[in-house]
């Protein structure tokens, strides 16, 4: 009677739990549609967009307690903001800074919630110096509260310091190995482009330049990319990709317009305090102003010689030696200068860490031992139970042994009937409905609601087919459709279409929906060239009766889906774009064509295809502007 009670107490708490999940999933479909299409759109997103997105996936798993990717979301969002304010990134504008501020905020208030402390409060603190420097009042009523709790923490002994924290927690090695690892990148794919060039291979290094542009654009180095956009116009061009290598010299030209850079005039371009960096471009300039002066010093000098006035020829042969020796000293003095600060930099950070880690280690051995008694007990306890639990188990399935012998036989040959009826049934199925749609409609994928999508239409009909069909007998006329949409369904189904309905004298098929293969216009154009050559080949061998055919295809956004009860249902595809199809393949009576194509299906075909006419323009029922169509066979 106890075991009795306990297996209904556990249907009844799953039973509770399923309904309770079922009514949470329901009410956040939404929801999660959006947070799914932002989570696959944000390797295509970069800058103050991706960090927006980031901060966005970061609240909603924190919201549904799922804090691993929350916590994994808060890190990059920290590590791409820091990478797009803190880097002198001049494409930027300083407004922005709440972005990385939230980001700083989320990821403090997922590391408390989960007692790291001293990580949340070095973030809180982070995200209320930029809170006071945008003077953003709100968010700093909302981070005080968690700074002023772990200040208690801290002042009552609740929270210390770890080994790590302390050791390189003034050393920013997580902002260095961020930098490290984008520096990484950036180079890996520039120096990836340029084997390719040199190898030839233009469109792996169009690839690698575009990388590294994708890179950039998060510090805002405009300079670099409109040199990547340069190197890539040159490279389309000699692929003789010359459209598109106007286009990306054209935007090499905006991100120009648009940089902060110095312009190209000649001179020595004058310092800004706010840029510090055009220090460095001032004392390039003055070097190059005294290579100009030495270089002039020596034409003096020769052109004194050939005129033989040699005093002056000496004089400036003098100050010419003189200028170079200075130079050269100059050089050396700021080369020995500066390493031996670097030297001095680094000497002292050594001495710090070293200083710092003998202090830690002492302490740290100390909590160490404790850790590793209290460690030792857990698991002699965790032993105990288990060993407990493991009896408790062996000695209840001991007695459930032979009757689950029984059941495995049993179960066993109902598994091998089930397999043989899965077998028939996926059989049965594919029969009856193309592959692509079978497919979907085994892995329940049909049960969503109906989706827009953009799709080829193929309509086929066999001309003169209501006489043919009264002048055979039903299994001559079953024999004739067999043999001649045999062969036609194959071609569909080699270049990814999916037939859709069977209509007697012909059918309608879809190159797109329920999955697309890629350019579906061209597939269906190949299927229908194909049709014809092979329906040719027969005709003329005299495997079949003599037969012609029109064909039609447009191509336009239709609604697919499920349409039917629970009784009876099948997969459909309706809209517009399916009427102008079937029209259009009516027109090959007028036009005594085998195959028309619309203008939008002609505009996806992989060029350079042959026109043998130009194109017609028709008016069809039910549609205000007249169709652009193209006789193809």
């Amino acid at each position: 009677m106890g075991k009795l009670l306990l297996y209904l107490s556990r249907i009844f708490i799953c039973s509770s739990l399923f309904l309770l999940l079922n009514s949470i999933v329901h009410i956040s479909h939404a929801q999660e549609i959006t947070i799914n299409r932002i989570e696959s759109e944000l390797k295509n997103t970069f800058g103050i967009e991706k960090l927006k997105n980031l901060n966005t996936l970061t609240d909603y798993y924190y919201q549904m307690e799922h804090s691993r990717k929350s916590i994994r979301y808060g890190r990059q969002a920290v590590a791409l903001g820091e990478n797009i304010f803190l880097h002198s990134n001049s494409t930027i504008d300083s407004t922005d800074n709440g972005h990385l501020m939230l980001a700083y905020f989320q990821l403090g208030k997922i590391l408390y919630a989960k007692e790291d402390y001293l990580e949340a409060e070095e973030n809180l603190k982070k995200a209320k110096s930029i809170a006071l420097q945008i003077n953003q009042t709100n968010d700093l009523t909302q981070i005080e509260p968690y700074l002023n709790t772990i200040q208690q923490k801290k002042e009552s002994g609740d929270v210390k310091e770890n080994f790590f924290s302390k050791t390189f927690g003034d050393l920013n090695v997580g902002e260095a190995f961020s930098d490290a690892s984008s520096d990484m990148k950036l180079n890996s794919a520039i120096k990836s482009a340029e084997m390719s060039a040199n190898k030839g291979d233009f469109q792996m290094a169009i690839n690698s330049y575009e990388k590294a542009i994708n890179l950039l654009r998060n510090k805002g180095d405009s300079k670099k990319i409109m040199e990547f956009q340069l190197q890539i116009a040159m490279l389309l061009d000699s692929l003789d990709q010359h459209v598109e290598a106007q286009k990306m010299l054209n935007n090499a030209i905006t991100e120009y317009e648009n940089s902060e850079s110095e312009p190209l005039e000649s001179g020595v371009p004058q310092t800004s305090e706010k840029n510090p960096l055009k220090k460095d471009k001032v004392l390039l300039a003055n070097r190059d102003s005294l290579n100009t002066e030495k270089e002039n010093l020596r034409k003096l000098s020769e052109s004194y010689a050939r005129e033989k006035e040699y005093d002056k020829s000496l004089e400036y042969l003098k100050k010419y030696r003189e200028l170079t020796k200075k130079m050269e000293a100059d050089s050396i003095q700021t080369e020995l200068e500066n390493s031996k600060k670097e030297d001095e930099i680094l000497l002292l950070r050594q001495q710090k860490q070293i200083a710092d880690l003998n202090v830690q280690a002492i302490e740290k051995e100390k909590e160490k031992q404790t850790k590793l008694r209290k460690l030792f007990l857990l698991i002699a306890l965790l032993v105990l139970c288990a060993t407990i639990v493991i009896l408790y188990f062996y000695f209840t399935k001991r007695k459930q042994h032979k009757k689950l012998a029984i059941a495995y036989r049993d179960l066993a040959k109902t598994k091998n009937k089930l397999e043989g009826a899965e077998k028939r049934i996926v059989t049965l199925l594919r029969q009856q409905v193309s592959g692509d749609v079978a497919s979907a409609l085994l892995s329940n994928d049909m049960d969503k609601p109906g989706e827009e999508l953009f799709v080829c239409i193929m309509f086929v009909d066999i001309r003169d087919f209501t006489p043919m069909a009264e002048s055979l007998s039903p299994e001559e006329l079953i024999k004739y459709q067999n043999n001649v949409f045999g062969f036609m369904i194959d071609v569909v189904q080699k270049n990814h279409g999916n037939i859709n309905q069977l209509l007697g004298d012909g059918f309608m098929a879809t190159f797109g929906a329920p999955v697309s293969k890629g350019n579906d216009c061209q597939n269906a154009f190949q299927a229908s060239l194909e049709i014809l050559k092979e329906l040719k080949d027969r005709n003329k061998a005299g495997v079949i009766r003599k037969t012609k055919i029109g064909i039609g295809l447009h191509a336009g956004y239709v609604v697919t889906g499920n349409v039917g009860n629970e009784a009876r249902k099948q997969y459909s595809v309706t809209g517009n774009p399916v009427i102008i199809a079937s029209r259009v393949e009516q027109l090959n009576k007028e036009y005594k064509s085998k195959l028309l194509i619309t203008e939008e299906v002609y505009n996806k075909l992989e060029k350079p295809v042959k026109i043998n006419e130009p194109f017609i323009e028709v008016e069809l029922k039910g549609r205000t502007h007249p169709v652009r169509i193209l006789k193809m066979a």
